[in-house]
């Protein structure tokens, strides 16, 4: 037995050295084909708050994420980027009461092995301040003013009161809550939802709180004064356009005006509707604007600009003509070369403005078959056609096939 142990004593060395080696060459081989690698972990880790008591509130800037660089094998960072939840940064605020604090920013990663080699921020400074919930009354703060010769009934709010949560420092700087309602040149029922804004004694903005509700409905009657009324306006005019135009449009501004009479009964009894003075269309064949004033009864007068403009919008009439036995030619041909067209007449129907329609000299009309990329030869042809009248086209043409002989 004593030689059996004096032997092993002897061979244990050896044995040792050969596990070393072993492990060794194991090493080796894993790492040659698994090469450990260091870099830049290639997002941001965003920083999660754990352990924060309900009654707190954080009232510091706290970073957002982090940067590291890490190290581990090639097969490892392949899981690293493609799952992104194996990284996370942690900030544990349990058993942290009100006041500040220097919290180190923990690094959890959920693959091994891996190295972490550097990270930044690796703490932050936690500032923590008691939660407050405070009520308040929605005060209702008009902006400008409803158009001249209206009022605005009461508002109606969908919310009376609001509660403003914060930190205690905040809330207590929130001297009120506003809803701002525009009201400027109102002459419609208003409805609108409104964010509301709580505000310090200075009427400045107070962030950092939140408010719930944060919107409320505003709704609010507009209605017409007594003696006060809003009225469409109606263009009169005289006359006709030039024969071959018509009138194609009339619009107006403003398009309604408000008017005023210390007698309301004159008021009550206006049909809705203001005339303009007469514009006169006899013979126009362009479209023009006019500054026009407005016919007033007796007792009545316009807040504002007594005058409107008006935009008179004159086309011509599109009509259409049909023409029998047009001559048909040739058109950027070779000079040296001639062409027969057959057939060298096509009835064709055209249309355009009625005032050269009723004039056309159908006798000079000619339909052009652009032939300059065309050499001698014989062709049946669907070609592209025009006609050499200005703001005339043809609609259709009858045949359509021609067969060119060019020599």
């Amino acid at each position: 037995m004593l030689k059996a142990l004096r032997s092993f004593a002897k061979t244990l060395p050896l044995l040792i050295t050969a596990i070393i080696l072993a492990i060794a060459v194991w090493v080796m081989a894993v790492t040659s084909s698994d090469p450990s690698v260091e870099r830049v972990y290639p997002t941001a880790v965003p920083v999660e708050i754990v352990g924060q008591r309900s009654d707190l509130v954080i009232t510091s800037e706290v970073p957002e994420n982090i940067s590291l660089i890490l190290r581990a094998p090639t097969s490892i960072w392949t899981s690293l980027t493609s799952q992104k939840v194996l990284v996370r940064a942690i900030m544990d605020l349990s058993g942290l009461g009100e006041g500040e604090h220097t919290v180190p920013v923990q690094i959890q990663i959920g693959i091994r092995p891996v190295e972490i080699r550097s990270y930044a921020p690796r703490s932050a400074s936690v500032q923590l301040q008691t939660l407050e919930t405070r009520t308040f009354d929605i005060r209702v703060i008009n902006q400008g003013s409803v158009a001249v010769g209206f009022q605005s009934n009461p508002v109606e709010m969908s919310e009376t009161s609001v509660l403003v949560s914060g930190a205690k420092s905040f809330v207590g700087m929130v001297s009120e809550v506003r809803a701002v309602v525009k009201l400027t040149d109102a002459k419609t029922d208003i409805n609108q939802t409104i964010t509301l804004q709580a505000v310090d004694a200075n009427g400045s903005v107070v962030k950092d709180v939140s408010l719930s509700p944060d919107k409320i409905t505003i709704t609010q009657k507009v209605v017409e004064r007594g003696g006060y009324r809003n009225v469409v306006v109606k263009v009169v005019t005289n006359g006709q356009p030039a024969p071959g135009f018509r009138l194609s449009s009339i619009p107006v501004y403003p398009p309604t005006v408000t008017v005023f009479s210390s007698d309301p009964a004159l008021i009550d009894a206006l049909p809705g509707f203001i005339e303009t003075n007469p514009i006169d269309l006899s013979k126009k064949t362009d479209s023009f604007e006019e500054e026009i004033g407005l016919n007033l009864p007796d007792g009545i007068q316009v807040i504002d600009d007594p005058s409107v403009l008006v935009r008179v919008e004159i086309t011509p009439i599109i009509s259409s003509l049909s023409i029998a036995d047009v001559l048909v030619e040739a058109s950027g041909l070779i000079t040296s070369l001639e062409a027969i067209i057959l057939p060298d007449k096509v009835d064709i129907i055209v249309s355009g403005p009625l005032n050269i329609l009723e004039t056309l000299d159908v006798t000079t009309l000619r339909v052009l078959l652009d032939l300059s990329e065309y050499e001698a030869g014989t062709y049946t042809l669907e070609p592209d056609y025009s006609l050499n009248i200005p703001d005339v086209k043809i609609e259709s043409i009858s045949p359509t096939t021609f067969k060119v002989t060019i020599n």
